[in-house]
């Protein structure tokens, strides 16, 4: 099947998995894997969440999060502290090397962001960013229903 004819959502799905398999690389080097990064950035934004809290946030299962994060602390990137207001919750903390990588990791991601539309004019990736909110929108209430 030539590009020119494939359907929409094959191109995209196309398009994206290149970006992360590109995103994967640059994070190897960093010692996280391509499901730790986006833990690693929603942790550098908002740290002292639940594991609950942070599976929902990110749509991940329980499960695929526990097995992130168990070897996420083992691997040095983050802390697992008591909540002192209530001691039954215990939250998540990057340590320095997870702060340090998560900056790193994301300006990785910003570079190869760059990269993906390189060949767009600052209104076609405008374009783009909106086109692809609204289709993700629309998924999310197909979703609800």
């Amino acid at each position: 099947m030539q590009i020119e004819d494939m359907p929409i959502g094959m191109l995209i799905s196309r398009a994206a998995r290149s970006h992360m398999e590109k995103i994967q690389r640059s994070l190897e080097s960093y010692g996280v894997q391509k499901t730790q990064g986006p833990i690693l950035r929603e942790l550098s934004i908002k740290e002292g969440k639940t594991q609950a809290e942070l599976a929902e946030s990110m749509r991940i299962t329980a499960p695929s999060m526990s097995v992130n994060l168990q070897k996420m602390e083992t691997d040095g990137f983050l802390l697992r502290k008591t909540d002192e207001a209530d001691m039954r919750q215990i939250r998540l903390y990057l340590t320095d090397k997870g702060k340090e990588t998560a900056v790193k990791a994301g300006r990785e991601i910003e570079l190869t962001d760059k990269e993906l539309v390189k060949s767009l004019n600052s209104s076609e990736k405008k374009e783009l960013r909106r086109i692809l909110i609204k289709i993700i929108l629309s998924q999310s209430k197909d979703r609800q229903k």
